[in-house]
């Protein structure tokens, strides 16, 4: 259970892209350490480069202390003319996962819905996206060894964030995953990141499951842009 928990933990869940559009240019990157109540540890490096005004290039790495490790590249394009109070994007990427001792292919499309408001307490935002990822593989039960979508998932992340200070955002987010075989999951993430003062925001958090395979976890993070 727990092997399977870390698994779905590697295809990253830190840092969702939101629909706003990088600054062309312009670069953020975010690496986060997670460990739960049995020890289990996941790696991940998240990194965002701005290509134009509308298209933002994206990478995700993961790794479990299991060995499991990721790979995501995508690209996003913004869907709305940057006017009005909701932005919209749609995003795909192609990567790999080694699991089991293989390689194999990733493919993922996603749509992202985002608006931000005023609050007495400070700016905040809001974000929902749906993704769908699948993974391949050879299907050796056939006589001739062919190749078939392996895995499949729908992923919902929904996401509050405050931030009060400039120095301080408080973002809570719901991730629901639904996996074509095995248990869906629940998840309400949140994080405190704060500005020390120097180039690198720090990020501290908790993960708590709501439902499914899964164990409690915190998280530390550090944010960079450049």
């Amino acid at each position: 259970m727990i092997r399977s928990a870390l698994i779905l933990m590697l295809l990253p869940l830190t840092a969702v892209a939101g629909p706003w559009p990088r600054e062309a240019g312009q670069t953020f990157l975010s690496i986060s350490a997670e460990r739960d109540r049995q020890g289990s540890r996941y790696t991940g490096l998240y990194g965002e480069y701005g290509l134009s005004a509308r298209v933002t290039l994206g990478l995700e790495l993961g790794r479990t202390d299991l060995g499991e490790a990721s790979a995501v590249i995508w690209a996003q394009r913004a869907l709305d003319d940057g006017t009005g109070p909701n932005r919209f994007s749609l995003s795909s990427g192609l990567g790999a996962i080694r699991r089991d001792g293989q390689m194999r292919p990733v493919a993922q499309g996603a749509l992202a819905w985002g608006r931000g408001f005023d609050h007495q307490l400070g700016q905040g935002w809001m974000t929902g996206q749906v993704l769908i990822r699948v993974t391949g593989g050879m299907d050796a039960a056939q006589q001739s060894p062919a190749f078939r979508i392996t895995d499949s998932t729908i992923k919902t992340d929904l996401t509050l964030g405050l931030r009060p200070t400039d120095r301080l955002m408080v973002i809570n987010s719901l991730w629901l995953e639904a996996p074509r075989e095995g248990q869906g999951t629940a998840k309400l993430a949140s994080s405190v990141v704060v500005d020390p003062g120097g180039p690198v925001m720090i990020e501290l958090g908790l993960v708590q499951p709501l439902h499914g395979p899964a164990e409690r976890s915190v998280r530390l993070g550090g944010w960079l842009e450049f």
